[in-house]
């Protein structure tokens, strides 16, 4: 079921950077980046003549580089990695008029002598502002400024940034371990990274685990989560879809699967290609001990209501048959964890399956499903390396092509991964 030739080729070229590995224009590609250290990927965007990623470089303790490059139509590196230091980046969106780039993220600071165990870990969210040609411009954070014994937490998200040129963070904070983890969102000047709107979600009850996108549409800001039924856990956990009006509270609020005691990881919510359609929604569905996982497919209205008629879930060995399968039906551990619209009115879906000693290498292989509007498989598709992979983006370039971009792990060094197939998920290599 696995594409062998990319076996191969992440066999060949785990260990160097491959920006000129293919000499040639080609239509599709594989390109592993490595950094000074093992880096991990994060998100991607499209930009004019080619793509930037973003990643992320571990080092020690509570010290983490935010790693940016960029590369051009063929994957093939332009200006060699830049490194920051700061903290964590989480997204990156392109600022309008040449502005540069604006990445989301968060500082964790460590105190291991902290008196109270709430500030032995301190976090504040960050954005970074870069130019064009990736030179640091200002980073901006915001974090406890009070004397209160025990610090708020802040983490940066998700980002967008609206037709005129504000930047949106979505993001969450926690006032102490014993309390729930809820959302944030602020509106910030694209200048200066002062903030002109902030809306902090206090009255809510549980805890949110928010996707990685929110997306701003004639006024109005949507983004789905994952809600904790239990607090300090995410074994039992339901689907949500807010929506918010700028420079107001909640407007909207859909939810799915609150009654259940199911495990629903929402991870990626993009809109569609035509505005009719609204958005797709994918995640990961588990029963509440972590088995049985499969993809979860789910669209919403433009108003941010769940279309419960399009819900549907995959699993990598059964949906071959190009069926749905049912919630609990699973052969294999699924995971779904990014997601694009198609030009032609479709979605695509990306993410790994976990193999066993019977079925593959043990370890985390690619998985990409096409589905229509109303959560069909078009198509399923399946590629492995030596190493363990698993996507955190997708998109779909100018040419039809998807954009793959993620982590992959070989001998404990991770690397990050950039991949283009065809409209149909194949490599033409």
């Amino acid at each position: 079921m696995k594409l062998r030739s990319l076996i191969l080729l992440f066999i060949g070229f785990a260990c160097t950077n491959i920006e000129d590995a293919h000499p040639g224009k080609r239509s599709t590609f594989i390109k592993i980046f490595n950094g000074i250290s093992g880096i991990e990927g994060a998100a991607i965007e499209l930009t004019n003549d080619g793509f930037i990623i973003l990643g992320n470089m571990p080092v020690s303790g509570d010290s983490v580089l935010t790693v940016v490059f960029t590369t051009d139509l063929q994957g093939n590196l332009k200006q060699g990695i830049k490194y920051f230091s700061g903290g964590a980046g989480r997204s990156i969106k392109s600022l309008p008029d040449n502005q540069g780039y604006i990445i989301a993220g968060e500082k964790v600071k460590l105190n291991p002598s902290a008196t109270s165990t709430d500030n032995i870990e301190i976090s504040s969210s960050r954005l970074l502002h870069l130019s064009n040609n990736l030179d640091f411009i200002r980073s901006e954070y915001f974090s406890d400024q009070t004397t209160a014994a025990i610090k708020t937490d802040y983490y940066g998200e998700a980002l967008t940034v609206t037709d005129d040129g504000k930047i949106i963070l979505l993001g969450s904070y926690q006032t102490s371990l014993s309390e729930p983890v809820r959302p944030f969102v602020h509106l910030y000047d694209p200048l200066t990274l002062q903030p002109e709107w902030e809306q902090y979600f206090e009255s809510i009850a549980r805890s949110y685990r928010n996707a990685k996108s929110i997306h701003a549409i004639n006024g109005n800001l949507i983004w789905a989560s994952s809600v904790a039924q239990e607090q300090q856990s995410f074994n039992f956990s339901y689907l949500s879809i807010p929506r918010v009006s700028i420079n107001s509270s909640f407007t909207n609020y859909s939810l799915y699967g609150q009654n259940n005691n199911i495990s629903l990881k929402v991870n990626d919510i993009q809109p569609a290609s035509q505005p009719l359609f609204g958005f797709g929604v994918v995640g990961t569905y588990s029963e509440p001990d972590g088995t049985l996982a499969n993809v979860f497919f789910a669209r919403v209205d433009a108003n941010g209501n769940i279309l419960t008629n399009t819900i549907a879930f995959y699993d990598a060995v059964l949906t071959t048959a190009l069926t749905p399968v049912g919630s609990n039906q699973s052969q294999i551990q699924d995971y779904g964890t990014a997601i694009t619209a198609t030009r032609d009115g479709n979605f695509v879906l990306a993410g790994h399956f976990t193999t066993n000693s019977q079925k593959g290498n043990g370890l985390n292989d690619i998985l990409l499903i096409k589905v229509s509007v109303n959560g069909e498989p078009i198509w399923i598709k399946t590629l492995g390396g030596t190493g363990s992979e698993t996507v955190q983006a997708i998109r779909e370039t100018e040419d039809g092509g998807l954009l793959i971009c993620g982590t992959n792990i070989v001998g404990n060094v991770s690397s990050v991964f950039l991949i283009k197939t065809n409209r149909d998920g194949n490599l033409n290599m």
